[in-house]
């Protein structure tokens, strides 16, 4: 075998070596490479975040990287040994950096976005009602940091938690938020938004292994069956928030719904033990009660009487037809459960006591419209969607006209800090 000389050995290391000291200082220039102009921007709170993430898997990579380099490369000029280590110890780096650059590039896709002259300024908006949705009155949700959020394919809105495990085992800084486009053509339905900041809330508040608890105690009391109570408990998932974006935006979460889960049969009744959404044809009619239990006769008997007319239980396949009929019966038992249950955590109150739902009843909210526009004063951003809600189903605007007026909205409301 040909004996290999380590000076050359050496010198291709070297080249690697600033090749890859190259990359990994650019996990660092994530603004850079973005780009985006002052009035796309993100906020600096939200910038902090997420470098500061990129900073410390650069400063890790960085640390590791320079000292094999320090203990090899010496020996690397004479023996094809410590050659061959270092190499191994440059092959690790890259995997390493690569996962690394999977964070990068998921931040880099979400804000490359922003530079979409129409879309930009849309998604700055949907960024301050996430936050709203998210920052209520208590400690455990004082501190979170603003959510981003994106568009994407598919039916269904989706959130990445902060905290969650990210490529390259890099934690999430802040919440990311994904919802179909079609969402940003239907302004009203933007309480996707608000359901997807409903679950770092259930989570933030330790209510996501509560709930079920909470169910499952106060549907034995009302004597339903062990298996509907086992199915509410791990619906709960969802349907905690579910409750969540009703508490922010009241009918705007009831009409919401109806219109993103009009789906075909097949899909609507569908219920699996492994699936911890709620089957539609039941989620929505539970919006329509909690409607009802908090004002009384409204749009949603309408709405509901429609709903049943679309998609009568009849309809359901006979193996899911008991269970949907069952849990029909139970919802205004879930319903006041929901809206009137204590919990530790949040000092032996319910959890409508961080909301105000009286802001959100109807009948004050129509008192609202001036004629042409519509008066959102004193009202949070999310309780807008309300507003706009009741318009669209009084028919107050054409949709086009309420559709400019919602992207006006939109681009209004800033960042909340």
């Amino acid at each position: 075998m040909t004996k290999v000389s380590a000076r050359p050995l050496a010198s291709s290391l070297w080249r690697s070596y600033e090749s890859t000291l190259g990359r990994i200082r650019g996990l660092s220039r994530l603004r850079q490479a973005v780009g985006l102009p002052p009035e796309l921007d993100i906020g600096e709170r939200q910038w902090q975040a997420i470098e500061s993430r990129l900073r410390a898997a650069e400063e890790r990579l960085l640390e590791g990287f320079r000292g094999a380099a320090r203990i090899h490369f010496r020996d690397a000029l004479m023996d094809v040994g410590a050659a061959r280590r270092l190499q191994h110890h440059f092959g690790e780096t890259e995997v390493t950096l690569t996962q690394a650059y999977g964070f990068f590039d998921t931040y880099l896709d979400v804000l490359t976005q922003r530079h979409m002259p129409g879309l930009g300024p849309l998604l700055r908006g949907c960024d301050a009602l996430a936050l709203d949705a998210i920052r209520r009155p208590h400690p455990a949700l004082a501190l979170v940091e603003p959510p981003l959020v994106s568009v994407n394919r598919g039916f269904g809105a989706s959130v990445a938690r902060e905290g969650v495990r990210l490529p390259g085992d890099n934690l999430n800084p802040l919440a990311l938020i994904e919802i179909p486009y079609a969402r940003l053509q239907e302004k009203c339905n933007l309480t996707s938004i608000l359901h997807e900041a409903g679950h770092e809330a259930m989570v933030r508040l330790g209510l996501k292994t509560t709930l079920p608890e909470m169910i499952c105690a106060a549907l034995s009391r009302q004597r339903a069956s062990k298996e509907l109570q086992q199915y509410f408990a791990l619906w709960m998932s969802e349907i905690g928030p579910d409750f969540w974006t009703f508490l922010c935006s009241g009918i705007a979460a009831a009409g919401g719904i109806r219109e993103i889960l009009t789906l075909p049969p097949a899909m609507m009744y569908r219920i699996s033990p492994a699936d911890p959404h709620p089957p539609a044809w039941l989620r929505v009619l539970l919006n329509f009660e909690w409607c009802r239990q908090a004002w009384g006769d409204g749009l949603w008997d309408g709405w509901e009487r429609e709903w049943l007319t679309f998609y009568p239980p009849g309809l359901a396949p006979p193996d899911t037809r008991r269970l949907l009929q069952e849990g029909r019966r139970f919802l205004p038992a879930v319903a006041r459960a929901l809206l009137h249950a204590r919990f530790r955590t949040l000092g032996g109150k319910p959890l409508a006591a961080l909301f105000d739902l009286a802001a959100l009843a109807p009948a004050r909210l129509d008192r609202r419209r001036p004629v042409g526009r519509v008066d959102l004063r004193g009202l949070r951003p999310a309780a807008h969607l309300a507003a706009f809600r009741l318009m669209k189903e009084k028919k107050h605007l054409p949709p086009p006209a309420l559709d400019r007026l919602m992207s006006a909205w939109l681009q209004r409301i800033s960042l909340i800090e």
